[in-house]
This record gives C-alpha cells, structure tokens and sequence, in this order.
C-alpha cells in the first residue's frame, strides 16, 4: 500500500538522499518503496544545527537517512559526551534516543531526539534565541 503525502506551497520533504521542495501550490502524490522520508518539521538543517541537542539530532537524522552508516556512531557518541558536559540536565532525554539506535529504529530515534530539542527550548530558550 503507497504512501500518501500532501505537501503545501513551498513545503520540503526528504526522500530518500533527496530534498524535495514544493512550489507555489498544494501537491499529492504516492510513495512506494522502502526508502527513509522525512517531512519538514523534521528536517534539521546542518546550518541550524548550532546547540549540543541540535547536533545530536542532525547526526541521529543523519543515521536514519543513511539507514545506520556506521560511520556515524563514533559521531554520536561525541555528541553526546558534549550534551552531557553542556547540560547535564537533559542526560535523561538521551537514554530513549540510544535505546531506538540500538534497536535500529532510527525514525523512533529521531521522535526521541526531537524530544530533546522541546525540553532543550524549554530550559534554555530565551539563552538559544536571545532575538525572541
């Protein structure tokens, strides 16, 4: 069974190694196939990945994308090691994210790791975005 996607005006998606973006008007159309997508609101664009929980779910998007590149593991780690030592507070927003990568689930993963960034918003909010 094909999967449905509706994108508005200017809307991106990711499909598989490609970003996809919409013009001007709503679009529909079908996906078969087993390729990792991602929509917009989950997309972390490496430019904006500029806070510890931020770099940790580009990579963690990364990992999904590239269905778990091993090469990406040693990266994460990193990322994780510097959100421990930056806020120590958030550590227990980590343990789900390891646990989805452990079993593979990279797209549980990131569900985890956008998690991270809420309470990552939450607690630092005003210090992150200091325009707001």
């Amino acid at each position: 069974m094909p999967l449905k996607i509706e994108l508005k005006p200017h809307e991106s998606i990711i499909i598989g190694e490609s970003l996809i973006t919409n013009d001007g008007e709503r679009t529909r159309f079908y996906i078969e196939g087993n390729v990792p997508i991602l929509r917009e609101k989950f997309i972390l664009r490496e430019k904006d990945a500029n806070t510890p929980s931020k770099r940790l779910y580009f990579v963690v998007q990364q990992m999904y994308l590239s269905r778990g590149d091993v090469a990406l593991q040693d990266l994460y780690l990193t990322y994780v090691r510097d959100l421990q030592d930056a806020a120590p507070s958030l550590i227990p927003f980590i343990a789900p994210i390891n646990e989805a990568i452990l079993n593979t689930d990279y797209y549980a993963a990131i569900k985890a790791a956008s998690k991270l960034l809420e309470r990552e918003n939450e607690v630092f909010g005003s210090m992150l975005n200091p325009e707001v």
